[in-house]
């Protein structure tokens, strides 16, 4: 085998890019086992490259990527190292040239490299994101206690079987839909509601389905709204709406307080909210499960717009050692048995624990919160076919010329 090359920066910093604060694992009060194996990784990487790791923090999130383009075409970005949301960098910043790939310096079939950072940070054939860890996944909790008291069969039992599928679904929450104090109005629903409400229900159930909004099937970006996969999305969330109404309506502002109220037997939201759910019902049992297989499915993924992950500079002095630094001081593997071992202790039962460890390895990306309005226009549509009415048909070519203009606007804007 060749040599590892060596860098020796005589001194120089290599700046790491962030907008929160608490990235760096030194300055934290409170260390944890995480923080204390990154420290270490620290100190070995700046005795290395002979180099200072900084984290350098801009905190206005809304101007993060102006600064970091106006601090490149200046000749010193901010960072060499720079966090940055996928649908910030993928076309834009990749196709103006300011982040660079890194396949040339990492060895991507090494298995420490996880399957959500080479498929959500890949473009077109190129890695450009560095990540150890996959974000946290959206799914489906749900009422255990309701669920057992009602007599139905248990979602995550179903998806063991490979039988969590939309008309399973669907008929658990018909079931689940119910008038308990015979006052002829229904005050338990099969569905709560979802974190990000009707509009994000509707996205999961688009992907879950093999559809998309932007992408074609060859991954190319093109209006992919009138899709037969997306079509038949949209009119399964109109059936749950209209036709079963096993969804709360009206569509409540914050759908958690509604399920933890008792008024229904599914939440659909992200793993982050687990710690709330539990505080708030101690009295009941709570499971967590993917969202349905949808007809053109073949296994259970979690999709998520929220994806960020550290790329390197174009304009970065020092790229390549940067890129190296950054892939040194990730835990990889370690970090990923460190966050298994916390899960281990917060999540309430071994069934929702194993759906989280399958998430953990199943989880894509949701790329079209990155077209301008993007997700203006598809709240729209959404809207039209629940409160509205609308056929999918027809509310999808209703957006249709706005939404191609914004994405051939996007396209034009990154060359």
């Amino acid at each position: 085998a060749p040599a590892e090359k060596t860098f020796d920066l005589q001194g120089a910093p290599v700046k790491i890019g962030v907008w929160y604060d608490d990235a760096d694992p030194r300055t934290i009060a409170e260390k944890g086992p995480a923080e204390e194996a990154q420290i270490k990784l620290i100190e070995a990487a700046e005795k290395k490259y002979n180099t200072k790791i900084e984290f350098v923090k801009f905190a206005d999130y809304g101007k993060y990527v102006e600064n970091f383009t106006t601090t490149s075409l200046s000749g010193t970005p901010f960072a060499d190292i720079v966090l940055l949301e996928l649908f910030w960098a993928f076309p834009q910043l990749v196709n103006k040239e300011f982040i660079q790939p890194v396949d040339e310096y990492l060895d991507l079939s090494d298995a420490k490299y996880i399957s959500w950072m080479k498929n959500g940070g890949s473009y077109k054939g190129k890695q450009y994101g560095m990540t150890d860890s996959a974000p946290s996944p959206y799914g489906m909790y749900y009422n255990k206690t309701l669920v057992q008291k009602l007599g139905l069969e248990d979602p995550y039992e179903l998806q063991q079987k490979g039988e969590w599928t939309w008309d399973k679904f669907r008929e658990f929450a018909k079931s689940g839909t119910k008038d308990t104090n015979g006052d002829g109005k229904t005050d338990v629903f099969g569905l709560a509601g979802a974190y990000g409400k009707t509009k994000a229900l509707a996205e999961q159930l688009v992907y879950t389905n093999k559809g998309a909004l932007d992408k074609d099937a060859a991954g190319e970006i093109k209006f992919s709204m009138n899709s037969e996969n997306t079509i038949q999305a949209l009119q399964f969330v109109s059936d749950l709406y209209n036709t079963d109404k096993s969804i709360m309506q009206p569509v409540p502002e914050d759908a958690s307080k509604e399920f933890i109220a008792g008024k229904g037997l599914i939440y659909a939201g992200f793993s982050w909210e687990l710690g709330t759910l539990l505080d708030s019902m101690k009295d009941q049992e709570i499971g967590y499960v993917f969202f349905p297989k949808g007809p053109k499915a073949d296994k259970y993924v979690s999709y998520t717009p929220f994806g960020n992950m550290f790329m390197v500079s174009k304009y970065s002095k020092n790229a390549e050692a940067a890129a190296r630094i950054m892939d040194e001081i990730s835990l990889h593997d370690e970090g990923r048995q460190l966050a298994k071992q916390s899960w281990e202790s917060s999540y309430p039962s071994k069934e929702s624990l194993d759906t989280r460890t399958q998430m953990a390895d199943s989880i894509e990306y949701i790329s079209y919160y990155g077209v301008p309005d993007g997700e203006k226009l598809f709240e729209g549509v959404v809207t039209d076919i629940t409160t509205g009415k609308v056929s999918p048909a027809t509310a999808v070519d209703k957006v249709k010329p706005q939404f191609e203009a914004n994405i051939n606007k996007l396209l034009q804007d990154s060359k």
